[in-house]
């Protein structure tokens, strides 16, 4: 039996911990999408040890991680978006032995309070079109697709679907 899952802040001493969510969760759910190749390739730069740092140190942004019996499980990040001058989930991930237990539906609740706290009234998601998990679950949880656009992943292009929710 599982244990109590926690939410908390996530702080630099997880990073590996994220990084190895990220692996597993990032090669379930992209590499029929984009292919293992390309996956690595952008976990390789996106998940540096500097990226997840910059991160989870940045004033700005609000990073939390779900553990259960002290071992990161999921994580989540937020933060503005400049180009398009609203505030937006960067990552937002669980582990897939941690799929369908509620757990980032909890994070997405640690973001949003959050996002209230700073004033912020409404954000973005941007979900893969072939991610049909990912694109029901925002819907689940009270966005809704407001755009779509091509984005290219290193040499791999890929429709995104832009989710929208208001606080």
């Amino acid at each position: 039996m599982t244990g109590d899952v926690r939410y908390r802040p996530a702080n630099v001493g997880d990073v590996a911990a994220i990084q190895r969510v990220a692996d597993d969760a990032w090669h379930a759910a992209y590499d029929d999408i984009l292919g293992a190749e390309t996956v690595e390739t952008m976990l390789d730069e996106w998940y540096g040890d500097d990226a997840i740092e910059a991160g989870v140190e940045h004033e700005a942004q609000d990073f939390f991680v779900a553990t259960v019996d002290g071992e990161v499980v999921g994580y989540a990040h937020a933060g503005p978006h400049p180009p398009r001058r609203v505030h937006q989930v960067y990552r937002l991930y669980v582990d897939p032995d941690h799929w369908r237990q509620g757990i980032a539906r909890n994070l997405v609740a640690e973001v949003e309070q959050a996002l209230y706290d700073r004033d912020v009234n409404g954000y973005e998601a941007e979900v893969l079109a072939g991610n049909d998990r990912g694109t029901a679950f925002y819907e689940a949880v009270g966005f809704e697709r407001v755009d779509e656009q091509e984005t290219d992943f290193e040499g791999t292009t890929a429709t995104e679907y832009v989710f929208r929710k208001r606080l």
